[in-house]
């Protein structure tokens, strides 16, 4: 799974060890980590002063790794407007999101959102990697969305048919067609595009 992982550059400062460690652990776990600028920023005083070009370009980046990634996972132990706004982006998007935070830690605000797919966990360095396991997992079962549509009593008809026949949900076979028009040759182009 690709996974977008951050926290607040305050965060980074506090709590380098641990923010560094759920970074390896995301890719020993075998999930590939969208963004490390979290540990290449440098100078916090400069970063904040940056020019507004470079703000611009850094909000665009974060929404960028936001929609491409399959999880969203933060650090939130250290309060932060920032990774509310990030929290709440990624839920309006659709995206499973995992906020961990230390034991003393707890973002209150956070914790009033009641949605399937975020996730608030407390952790510790002992359980560290299997409390993101478990998480990441459930992520993934979670990352499915729901599309209902109308249509006419004659596909309705053929569906139960193609149903019946091949043995499969009708979910399954209306699934099928779109994987296989997505690897046409128009369809990945347009896709590429689109990116």
């Amino acid at each position: 799974m690709k996974v977008f992982y951050t926290a607040s550059l305050r965060g980074v400062i506090e709590n380098k060890e641990n923010l560094e460690k759920i970074y390896r652990l995301i890719e020993k776990l075998g999930h590939s980590n969208l963004d490390d600028v979290l540990f290449n920023i440098g100078d916090k005083e400069k970063f904040y002063s940056g020019s507004h070009t470079e703000k611009i370009e850094h909000f665009k980046r974060i929404i960028w790794c936001i929609k491409k990634a399959d999880v969203v996972l933060l650090e939130v132990s250290t309060h932060s407007l920032s990774m509310g706004f990030i929290l709440h982006k990624a839920l309006e998007l659709g995206k499973p999101v995992v906020a961990l935070h230390l034991h003393d830690r707890s973002p209150f605000f956070a914790q009033g959102i009641e949605d399937e797919k975020l996730q608030v966990l407390e952790y510790n360095k002992g359980a560290l990697e299997s409390i993101l396991k478990s998480s990441i997992e459930y992520a993934a079962k979670i990352s499915d969305i729901r599309f209902n549509f109308f249509i006419s009593a004659n596909i309705s008809q053929f569906l139960d048919l193609i149903s019946k026949v091949k043995k499969i949900p009708r979910s399954v076979y209306i699934r099928s067609l779109i994987e296989n028009d997505m690897q046409t040759p128009e369809m990945k182009t347009l896709i590429e595009q689109n990116e």
